[in-house]
């Protein structure tokens, strides 16, 4: 009997997402702090394409706002 043995899933993908989130958010924060609006437009126009926008902005927003926050004790 042959047995087949299946392959678990690459976690590439996920890195690459991640990765992908956390330059989204840090070009949003630099466009931020560099006083520019940070839109749709002004995303791809910086080289994002509209569908990535579209797809990873809504973390990248969350994630840029966490990292932007300054915590004192």
């Amino acid at each position: 009997m042959i047995r087949y043995q299946t392959t678990p899933p690459h976690p590439v993908m996920s890195s690459c997402h991640a990765s992908l989130v956390d330059r989204m958010a840090s070009d949003m924060r630099e466009m931020a702090f560099a006083g520019q609006n940070v839109s749709t437009e002004t995303l791809v126009h910086r080289g994002w394409t509209l569908p990535t926008v579209k797809r990873l902005s809504g973390e990248a927003i969350s994630r840029a706002r966490r990292q932007s926050v300054r915590r004192q004790a």
